[in-house]
């Protein structure tokens, strides 16, 4: 018969299966492994299994609800793309093809399935793509452009490891230089495939990790059990030497009782605190001899998981700064503005110091990107990022908003200050030398601030903030405004 912690073991593997489907029934996966460490009696634990089994049946799994939808799915774009007319023969035999494929029974097969499907969609795209007579030049081309440029916010955006970043970098630049709207499908496609990828990466690290915790968590029980194994033949190595002890001083009781001179008695006492010395000695050898060996195994398990901890502490931060980074300029992005402002707007409810808030937006940067490409446009917001960056105080906060606005928050100086410190900001971009096609050019912003106010709340201020920015950009541009409340 197994043992009981191969037995554990076994069930704890199968539970995996399950895991992170139902939060309720992972709860339940928990305290019941939990409850069948400690049980301590046949009865209990064959309660603890019947328990188990009840959950099991009543147990719904998501994932087959997900994998019908899903299914449900890839029949109606077949239905669809079989409407299609001009499709190549190969094309389309493919897609009836697709309709007498086995119904999917696995996860795999379904995802083999659905890759099936994108494929062939994308091919439909491209032949559609081929056979497209609209003219491009007829193209509405600022409508060209307001796509360009959404699809490349959307890939700054996006949180994907580094490597996922820099396809999504290079597919980015392309479609920066993009003319032709018939391009557009096929970027998108490739931008989805990237996301689904990633994705499937972070999936991968994540599932990695909650096994090496799991294997972790194993491997102290079984070094637990071992440790009770430990003790209980401690405990009955010392009652054998209690014994043997016992049984040396009855020995010697007898042998006195019998001696008939000092000498032989002496020759008895002699041996026996010999034989108890002996015993004694053994005893604590081997003692120190265990404790060595328990030591050594806690010495490495403490620096396997030091070592795991740091990578996955390493891997968080990187991760948290991602998160929180422009990927085109190396500043904080707007998930990072929205956690620092709720941060700074708390302080200043309880201790009711002076919060400035500022809207800041690069001056006719459309006309950069029209005249000199979107590369270009890209080296100004890197620029003018990186400048106000090194101009602003330790305490100040400056984020990308998005496209090219920032927002910049003063805490700690007067209203006064703040637009001195804006207008600073403002004469610091006018000043760099920026050259595109041998053609030196002044590039300014125009800014809107306000500071907070008794009754204001986040909302309120931004958009005051951002009143006195379009005030700005109505009247001149290159200028601070400043808004009070009213």
């Amino acid at each position: 018969m197994a043992s009981p912690v191969a037995a554990l073991k076994l069930l704890q593997q199968l539970l995996k299966l399950t895991s992170r489907q139902d939060k309720a029934f992972d709860k339940y996966q928990r305290v019941f492994l939990k409850k069948l460490q400690n049980s301590n009696s046949e009865k209990t634990t064959e309660a603890l299994y019947d328990e188990c089994i009840v959950q099991l049946c009543e147990h719904q799994t998501p994932i087959e609800d997900t994998l019908s939808e899903g299914r449900l799915i890839v029949s109606q774009s077949q239905l669809q793309l079989q409407k299609i007319s001009n499709l190549s023969d190969t094309i389309s035999n493919k897609i009836e093809h697709s309709k007498h494929i086995s119904q999917p029974y696995s996860i795999i097969e379904h995802h083999s399935e659905l890759t099936s499907i994108i494929k062939i969609y994308q091919r439909v795209v491209i032949e559609l793509n081929k056979n497209q007579t609209l003219d491009t030049e007829e193209c509405n081309t600022p409508l060209i452009d307001n796509i360009c440029d959404e699809l490349q916010q959307v890939i700054l955006d996006l949180d994907v490891g580094e490597g996922y970043s820099k396809k999504l970098e290079v597919i980015r630049q392309k479609i920066s230089n993009e003319k032709n709207p018939l391009a557009l499908p096929q970027h998108c496609l490739q931008i989805i495939a990237i996301v689904i990828d990633s994705t499937r990466e972070e999936r991968r690290s994540s599932r990695h990790f909650l096994y090496t915790l799991n294997d972790s968590l194993t491997q102290f029980y079984l070094n637990f059990s071992k440790n009770i194994k430990r003790a209980e033949s401690a405990f009955e190595n010392q009652e054998k030497c209690v014994k043997n002890i016992q049984k040396q001083s009855a020995a010697l009781k007898k042998a006195s009782e019998g001696a008939s001179d000092m000498a032989t008695l002496q020759k008895h006492i002699f041996s026996y605190v010999e034989n108890v010395e002996s015993m004694i000695q053994a005893r604590e050898a081997e003692k120190e001899q265990q404790v060595r060996q328990q030591f050594k195994g806690m010495v490495r398990q403490i620096k396997e998981l030091q070592n795991e901890t740091k990578n996955y502490q390493n891997t968080l931060k990187q991760q948290n700064k991602q998160l929180h980074i422009d990927f085109l300029t190396k500043i904080p992005n707007r998930a990072a503005w929205s956690e620092r402002l709720q941060v700074e707007f708390i302080r200043y409810q309880r201790y009711e110091h002076p919060l400035n808030i500022a809207v800041i937006d690069i001056d006719k940067f459309k006309v950069i990107n029209d005249t000199f490409g979107h590369l270009a446009g890209d080296k100004v917001l890197n620029v003018i990022a990186q400048t106000l960056q090194k101009s602003i105080r330790n305490t100040d906060f400056i984020a990308r908003y998005g496209g090219e606005e920032f927002a910049v928050l003063l805490p700690e100086i007067s209203h006064k200050q703040t637009q001195i410190t804006l207008e600073k900001l403002c004469r610091s971009i006018r000043n760099i030398p920026f050259k595109f096609k041998k053609e030196s050019i002044s590039i300014t912003i125009s800014v809107g601030c306000t500071s907070f106010c008794k009754g204001d709340d986040i909302e309120t201020a931004f958009e005051r903030a951002d009143q006195a920015l379009y005030h700005a950009k109505n009247n001149g541009r290159n200028q601070v405004i400043c808004f009070e409340k009213e």
